[in-house]
C-alpha cells in the first residue's frame, strides 16, 4: 500500500466517529429498556378519537288508568296495556378528534457532536406531544379550539292524566221512607239523604265514555252548522279545543306515550381488533353500534419500515368508512382517517425541512437541501 493510499484509509478511521455521532437516533420508546443517557425528547404519533354525538329519543309508554274498560266502552284492542321503556336513535354526528397515542411514543437522540458550521435546527411539536416539524423556520401557529358540550333535553307530553281527577266523587241520594199511623190512617213520609261517595272504576268509565261521545257530538254539531251562526276563523280554535279535549279523554283508556329527547356524546377509540362494537345502551338492553370498515389504500406499504439512523418515524392514516346502527338501521356513515389503523413510514432527517399535519401526523411537507 503507498504512503498516500495509507494517509487516506487513516483519515477515513478518523473521520468514521465524527459522522456516527453527528446523527440522530430514534427509538420507540419501550419502558425502562429504552436507553435516554444521551440528550433527547420525547414524540408521540396521533391516534384518532371519534367524538360521537348522538341525539336518543326515550319513549315511556304508560297506561291510561280505565284501559281495563278500553274494549267494552270504546270497542279498541289497540292501547297500552304495561309500562315499558325504549331509546330510539333519532341523529347520530362523529367529529374526529386527536390524541397522543399511549403505544407509539418514540425518543430522538440528538447528536453528540456538532459542528462549528452546523446550523441550528428547530423542532416543533403540538401541545399533544406530537410531531409538528423539523427544521422548519419560526414557530407554527397551532390553532386553539374551544370544545363546549351542551345538551338539550325536549319533553313532549307529560306523564300526568289530567281528566283523571276530574268527577272523583258522585252525589248519592237515599230515600227513607217514614210511615206515621193516626188511627186507622197511614201516612208514608218520604226523606230524602244525599251524600258523597267515591265512584267506581266502571263508574268513571261510564262517564269518560259519555264524556266522549258528548265531545263528537258538539264538534258534528260545529262544523255542520247547526248553531246557525257564522263563526268565521274562530271555528278552527273551537274545533282545535274540542278535539285536544277528546284526546285527554281517550287516553284515560289508551294511555299515552311520553318521548324525551336527549344529546348523549361518547368518545370512541377506534382499534383494529374491534372493527364492531357497542358505543351506548338504553335500560331495556336495545344498543348503538358502529362499525368500522378500514380501506386498503396502504395495502402496498411496508408494515414494518426499515430502521434506520437520521430517521425520523410517522404514521400514514388509514380512511375508514364508520357506520352507527341501531336495530339494523344506519343513521350515520362517513369516511373518516384513522391513524391507528394505518402503517409507519420514515422521513430523513439529513438536510431535510419536514413539517407533519397537526392532526393526523401525515408528513405534509419535506424540502431536500
Amino acid at each position: 500500500m503507498s504512503v498516500k493510499s495509507l494517509s487516506a484509509f487513516l483519515f477515513f478511521l478518523l473521520f468514521i466517529p465524527f459522522l456516527s455521532n453527528s446523527q440522530y437516533v430514534v427509538k420507540k420508546v419501550a419502558g425502562n429498556a429504552t436507553n435516554t443517557a444521551q440528550d433527547g425528547f420525547y414524540y408521540a404519533l396521533p391516534q384518532t378519537v371519534l367524538k360521537i354525538g348522538l341525539t336518543v329519543e326515550q319513549i315511556k309508554k304508560i297506561p291510561g288508568p280505565l284501559a281495563d274498560y278500553a274494549t267494552n266502552y270504546l270497542g279498541v284492542n289497540d292501547y297500552i296495556r304495561y309500562s315499558g321503556n325504549s331509546v330510539q336513535l333519532i341523529n347520530a354526528e362523529i367529529t374526529p378528534l386527536y390524541e397522543a397515542d399511549p403505544e407509539q411514543y418514540y425518543y430522538v437522540q440528538f447528536p453528540a457532536e456538532k459542528s462549528k458550521d452546523e446550523k441550528a435546527t428547530s423542532i416543533l411539536l403540538t401541545e399533544q406531544g406530537t410531531l409538528l416539524g423539523f427544521g422548519m423556520e419560526g414557530n407554527a401557529q397551532l390553532e386553539t379550539k374551544t370544545d363546549i358540550e351542551q345538551t338539550f333535553i325536549l319533553m313532549e307530553g307529560d306523564e300526568d292524566f289530567s281528566y283523571f281527577a276530574d268527577y272523583n266523587r258522585m252525589k248519592k241520594i237515599d230515600t227513607i221512607v217514614r210511615k206515621i199511623s193516626i188511627d186507622t190512617v197511614t201516612i208514608n213520609r218520604f226523606l230524602f239523604k244525599s251524600s258523597w261517595v267515591d265512584k267506581s272504576s266502571e263508574e268513571r268509565a261510564n262517564e269518560a265514555a259519555r264524556r266522549i261521545s258528548e265531545i263528537r257530538e258538539a264538534r258534528f254539531h260545529l262544523i255542520s252548522g247547526y248553531q246557525e251562526v257564522n263563526y268565521g276563523e274562530s271555528i278552527k280554535y273551537m274545533d282545535k279545543q274540542l278535539e285536544e279535549l277528546e284526546q285527554k279523554y281517550l287516553e284515560l283508556f289508551l294511555g299515552k306515550e311520553v318521548k324525551t329527547s336527549r344529546q348523549v356524546t361518547v368518545y370512541y377509540v377506534p382499534q383494529k381488533e374491534k372493527l364492531r362494537d357497542v358505543i351506548y345502551t338504553d335500560p331495556d338492553g336495545n344498543s348503538i353500534e358502529i362499525i368500522l370498515q378500514p380501506g386498503d389504500s396502504s395495502v402496498g406499504l411496508p408494515e414494518t419500515p426499515l430502521e434506520k439512523q437520521d430517521n425520523i418515524y410517522y404514521r400514514v392514516p388509514q380512511t375508514t368508512v364508520v357506520h352507527i346502527i341501531q336495530k339494523g338501521t344506519t343513521y350515520y356513515t362517513s369516511n373518516i382517517p384513522v391513524c391507528q389503523f394505518g402503517v409507519l413510514a420514515t422521513a430523513p432527517l439529513n438536510r431535510t425541512r419536514l413539517l407533519f399535519d397537526e392532526q393526523t401526523g401525515n408528513l405534509k411537507n419535506i424540502i431536500r437541501e
